[in-house]
């Protein structure tokens, strides 16, 4: 679900601004050998031949030596709107959830209007099992956006087990704000569902 969602935040656009230059966002314990010196004509180009070698690992399917390079890009000055989606995908791509929100959760410091990604960090904290985290994240896009059916959906998934109501109320925003959405299949199943277990539970207190 988690690298499904980075692709749909990749479809969707990126806020326009240009990030902020951060250093150190890999994860990564080594570092990548640099060029020799002299042989890239300035910063700008070491820049791009770092980000250009964190294309070809990740090409390679080296994700780990792809963040490497990456996050050296960012560093020497490449532009962060355009590394950042390639730097999620590598940490999603191997499952390396904990990288990938040191990478997405500064630009959302600096953008908090970036919905789609605000949405992709708490599938994120989702799959870390940081629901407490996740909620924050998905609460935060309500508040920014009340018709939000992501968040609606991914809220009533959080609480089909624990908050039915609650459940209940976020899968039939999803269907009022998005009726024909993606996921609108899935929600009306999970209606049925809940519905289900409602009317079992009542059975087993002998209500009529």
């Amino acid at each position: 679900m988690v690298l499904g969602n980075y692709r749909r935040w990749q479809r969707l656009g990126r806020a326009g601004a240009v990030f902020a230059l951060l250093g150190a966002l890999g994860c990564a314990s080594t570092t990548p050998n640099l060029p020799p010196a002299g042989q890239v004509a300035s910063r700008d180009d070491e820049a791009a031949t770092l980000f250009q070698r964190g294309q070809d690992a990740a090409r390679r399917g080296d994700s780990v030596r792809a963040e490497q390079y990456l996050s050296l890009a960012v560093d020497r000055g490449y532009d962060l709107e355009r590394a950042l989606p390639l730097l999620l995908q590598v940490c999603l791509s191997s499952s390396r959830l904990r990288a990938a929100l040191d990478h997405a959760e500064p630009y959302l410091r600096d953008h908090p209007d970036a919905e789609a990604l605000r949405y992709l960090v708490a599938t994120i904290h989702v799959g870390l099992g940081q629901t407490s985290e996740a909620r924050v994240e998905l609460e935060q896009l309500l508040r920014a956006n009340a018709d939000s059916s992501d968040a609606h959906y991914l809220l009533g998934v959080l609480d089909s087990d624990g908050d039915a109501d609650s459940a209940r109320t976020h899968f039939r925003t999803y269907l009022d704000v998005a009726p024909k959405g993606e996921r609108a299949p899935e929600v009306r199943s999970r209606l049925a569902e809940l519905a289900i277990r409602e009317e079992q539970h009542l059975t087993a207190r002998g209500a009529p």
